[in-house]
């Protein structure tokens, strides 16, 4: 039903073709793995570059198996290449058609634009892209039917987009394009078993399967929309242990519990380079955290927003005009305070120690009854805080903004010092939306 052979054998003539070349290509980073090579090129393809120099660790790294995850992650029709030296390699990818590619993302972008509404939950945000595709789009029976021959815009993102015309390869890679204009969690899964592609998402936490193609092309009989693992193998048959493997690394715990505070109220917020999840956080970014979870934010730029040169109201000299009202709160509650008479050192390292101090802070607990800065972890496992297992999650791993999202969603669906859960105190001060709190699970 789709391409899968066809453009796996265009992957190998091109590498059979790419010879070595003499010397060294000028390496940006190494990396150890064929994923964390897939996961760098496809962010790189997502700002408009096809090319990425990369170091390798190791003489046995597999561009066939680089390839594979790269395709998960950015999929539409393209041509990957690889030229490699002794120790580095260019690795590259050419588009069928880049023009075409570039008008599918273009309509990628308009569709979102008129189905993504404010105040939509994920489940229907994939619902409107999905009935989009599902009641947009014919099947090209006839591209499937000459699989061998065609190389034309059904196996394509611009033939479900713009021609509204593709075999699964090309629906697949349009819903994985929808998605990544709406900020949507998708990858695209293909098997070689069924010559068939459809995607996986990741809906409340956990992996889910939709296959747009069997519903277009079955009707009103099946519904192939939001399945887990177990109900799409009745009829489905794919490389299982890859797409874990994948989905595993990109959508581990720490971005789970980013992508889940982002979405409730913006939490926790990113930069034009992501969540940053595996980067050490520092005494700003905590400081920040801390003041959402006490449902401040608002009433910290009322008061603090605009702060003359001079006037801060707070003895610290190397505060960010970005960081203030956030820092300028917390010194003012006293429940901050800096690393001389001086400075606050916001881009200082924050130890999980630190972070859950200021968590337990946020949830009223007294430094003077409740806990100590040294034992912070194991006095926020002592109230209840942190369960035993997300406590050995935090004490097994160097503390990361992951981390400090995994905590932190811990922290929102933990008690109160009042035995109230803190993500009922925020919705009850306005700062959380009820209906995304539902969406999300958080009242279950």
């Amino acid at each position: 039903m789709k391409s899968i052979k066809r453009s796996f054998a265009l992957l190998l003539a091109v590498l059979m073709l790419s010879s070595a070349l003499p010397g060294a290509f000028a390496a940006e980073a190494r990396y150890d793995t064929e994923l964390s090579a897939a996961i760098s090129f496809a962010e790189l393809l997502r700002n408009g570059e096809t090319s990425m120099t990369i170091g390798l660790s190791s003489a046995r790294f597999d561009f066939t198996l680089c390839y594979r995850y790269l395709s998960m992650l950015y999929r539409d029709a393209y041509v990957f290449e690889y030229i490699p030296s002794p120790r580095n390699a260019l690795i590259r990818i050419a588009y069928n058609d880049a023009e075409k590619h570039g008008l599918a993302e273009a309509e990628a972008e308009a569709v979102v634009d008129r189905l993504i509404e404010d105040g939509m939950g994920d489940y229907e945000k994939y619902y409107a892209l999905y009935s989009y595709l599902r009641d947009n789009c014919r099947y090209d029976m006839h591209a499937a039917l000459n699989q061998a021959n065609e190389t034309g815009d059904a196996f394509s993102a611009y033939g479900a987009l713009v021609g509204k015309l593709a075999v699964c390869d090309g629906l697949s890679s349009a819903y994985a394009m929808l998605c990544r204009h709406a900020g949507l969690p998708c990858v695209y899964v293909g098997s070689s078993e069924m010559n068939h592609s459809w995607n996986a998402v990741l809906y409340n936490g956990k992996v889910m399967y939709l296959d747009v193609t069997y519903d277009i092309t079955n009707g009103s009989e099946v519904n192939y929309f939001m399945l887990d693992e177990d109900s799409l193998s009745v009829d489905h048959r794919w490389d299982k242990e890859t797409v874990q493997t994948l989905t595993n690394e990109i959508w581990d715990d720490g971005f789970v519990s980013a992508y889940t505070l982002s979405r409730l109220g913006g939490l926790f917020r990113g930069s034009d380079k992501g969540f940053e999840l595996d980067r050490t956080p520092n005494r700003a970014e905590a400081a920040i955290m801390l003041v959402r979870f006490l449902g401040l934010e608002s009433y910290a730029y009322e008061s603090y927003g605009e702060i003359e040169e001079g006037e801060a109201p707070y003895p610290f000299k190397d505060v960010n005009p970005n960081h203030a009202p956030y820092i300028a709160l917390l010194y003012h509650m006293g429940l901050t305070a800096g690393t001389s008479t001086e400075t606050f050192s916001p881009d200082d390292d924050v130890t999980l120690k630190d972070y859950m101090t200021f968590m337990l802070r946020a949830l009223g607990y007294s430094e003077e009854t409740d806990f100590s800065w040294e034992t912070a972890p194991e006095d926020a496992l002592g109230v209840g805080v942190l369960s035993q297992r997300q406590y050995d999650r935090l004490c097994s791993k160097p503390f990361d903004r992951g981390g400090m999202a995994y905590a932190a969603l811990a922290a929102l669906e933990a008690p109160t010092s009042e035995g109230q859960p803190l993500y009922e105190k925020l919705v009850a001060d306005g700062v959380l939306n009820e209906k995304s709190v539902k969406d999300f699970g958080l009242n279950s």
